[in-house]
This record gives C-alpha cells, sequence and structure tokens, in this order.
C-alpha cells in the first residue's frame, strides 16, 4: 500500500466513524424520545455539520486525481449538502428547520448512505470484497437519493422567511438553489444507475458475477 492508499484508507475510515456516530446518535434519539424532535440538533447537529463538511476533500481530490469519480459530480453532491448544512442548520435555531420531520428524513438518508459508502471504499482500498456493502452501495439509492432530497427541500422551504427576514437576496438564494434540484437529482440518479449496472450488472444476485463485473471493470481501489 503507498502512501495515496494510506490516506484515503484513512480518510474514508474517519467519515465512516463520523456518519455511524450520526447515525447511532440520531436512531438512539429517536428510540428514547419518539416524535419528539426538539433535542435532536443538539445531540447530533454539530457533529453533523462536521462530519459533512470534511467532505470537500472528496472535490480535492477528485481534482487531484487521487480517485477516478468526476469533480463534477462530487461538487453536486458536496455543495448541496453544504448548503443544507451552512445555510439552514447552522443560522436558524429554530423549531421548524432544527425539529423537524424533514431533518430525520434528511440525516437517516445521508448517514445510512455514508456508512456503506465509506466503508465501501475503505474495505475495497485494502483489496476486502464485501457482497453485501457493493449490493447496498448501488441499490439502496433508489430510496434514500429521494427520501433525502425530499428531507433536502423540506428544509430550505422552512428557511425561506428566516432567510427573507435577514435579506431577500438570500431567500431568492435559496429558492434558485431549490429549483435546481430537479436536474441536479436527474444527473445523480441516473448516473449511480449506470454505475449499478456497470458494476452489478446481471449478476445483481449472484456475488461471484458482480465480483467478476467490478474485476472486469478495473475499478480503482483508490476511488470515493
Amino acid at each position: 500500500m503507498n502512501a495515496v492508499e494510506a490516506y484515503l484508507v484513512a480518510y474514508n475510515a474517519a467519515s465512516f466513524a463520523g456518519w455511524a456516530y450520526v447515525l447511532a446518535q440520531t436512531v438512539m434519539y429517536l428510540s428514547e424520545h419518539g416524535t419528539n424532535l426538539n433535542g435532536l440538533f443538539d445531540r447530533i447537529g454539530y457533529a453533523l455539520i462536521y462530519v459533512q463538511t470534511g467532505a470537500i476533500l472528496e472535490v480535492v481530490h477528485s481534482l487531484l486525481g487521487l480517485v477516478r469519480s468526476g469533480a463534477l459530480t462530487a461538487l453536486l453532491q458536496v455543495y448541496s449538502r453544504l448548503l443544507l448544512v451552512w445555510g439552514t442548520l447552522y443560522p436558524f435555531d429554530t423549531p421548524e428547520i432544527r425539529a423537524s420531520p424533514a431533518l430525520v428524513l434528511m440525516v437517516l438518508a445521508w448517514s445510512i448512505t455514508e456508512c456503506v459508502r465509506y466503508s465501501h471504499y475503505a474495505l475495497g482500498i485494502l483489496n476486502i470484497e464485501v457482497y453485501a456493502l457493493l449490493y447496498l452501495r448501488y441499490t439502496l439509492f433508489y430510496v434514500l437519493y429521494p427520501v433525502g432530497v425530499t428531507g433536502e427541500l423540506l428544509e430550505m422551504w422552512a428557511a425561506l422567511p428566516y432567510a427573507a427576514a435577514i435579506h431577500p437576496a438570500l431567500k431568492a438564494f435559496l429558492l434558485f438553489n431549490m429549483s435546481g434540484y430537479p436536474p441536479v437529482l436527474y444527473k445523480l440518479y441516473t448516473h449511480m444507475i449506470y454505475q449499478r449496472r456497470k458494476v452489478l450488472g446481471s449478476g445483481a444476485t449472484n456475488p461471484k458475477a458482480a465480483q467478476a463485473s467490478v474485476d472486469a471493470g478495473g475499478a480503482k481501489k483508490k476511488r470515493l
């Protein structure tokens, strides 16, 4: 293992740990408090902001050629999430944003997706193939992408009156970003469908066939 691969293993492992913490704390909070979400942000908020902000490095990785995923795809994913954590959750301390069902949808979709993704990538660099993770990586998005996007849009919608109170331009900025969700979601969704077909192919229910598909595709172990 070279220095770049060692760094990427550490990055993916640290990211997995961060998202696993957010997911575990969210599930524990919901099991303890049910639909009373008033303390959810206090439990997970800043951990969520920090771990998501760390994903900026994924764009850097793509630009430097450390991974083979496209910089544009990484930028689209990271930008929308940074807008959510720094543009709505962080500045607006209101129950409509920090204690809403939309936050639950968003956090669960994000954290489940990232736990699977980062663990899959870290193990892949170490040449450890776990078919269950491979399958989940390229299947869960069918449900988690729409769930996450629904939560994100509802969060931004709830932030609109508070943004307008600061400056009308801030509200217009959020509305502009919301209007961009349909084409961006289409791009990311179709990208993942293409990736699923390429990786799993006709062997979606056959671990050996799926592994052969990965090997034949020459998947880099360094990708994020």
